[in-house]
């Protein structure tokens, strides 16, 4: 049984190989230009598209007085604000600074 099935595989094989090289396949057809020149645009229509593409990628501010505040203007550094939350953090921990009550220290 197991002779045949051998015979019998490598016949399969050598039928896919023959068949697979046998095939001719063509490659798509290169067309020089896909841009139909009868359809095409105007200068000065072209221009004023990548003028507004332009003004679009690079949007101009409305108001430059407004910028990032940080706080640094209002005096409030950013030390300060790191000690604040590092406060803030502290204080919702259980171990965390405060009066100690007598029941949790028996």
């Amino acid at each position: 049984m197991q002779p045949k099935m051998i015979a019998l595989c490598t016949l399969l094989m050598f039928v896919v190989v023959v068949a697979v090289s046998s095939l001719t396949a063509d490659a798509i057809p290169r067309h020089e230009s896909y841009w139909d020149q009868q359809d095409d645009i105007a200068r000065d229509e072209f221009l004023e598209i990548l003028s507004r593409l332009s003004r679009i990628n690079r949007p101009e501010m409305e108001n430059n007085k407004r910028g990032l505040d940080l706080g640094l203007n209002r005096g409030y550094s950013g030390s300060q604000a790191a000690k604040h939350m590092m406060g803030l953090a502290a204080a919702n921990y259980a171990g965390g600074p405060g009066r100690r009550r007598r029941s949790e220290q028996a």
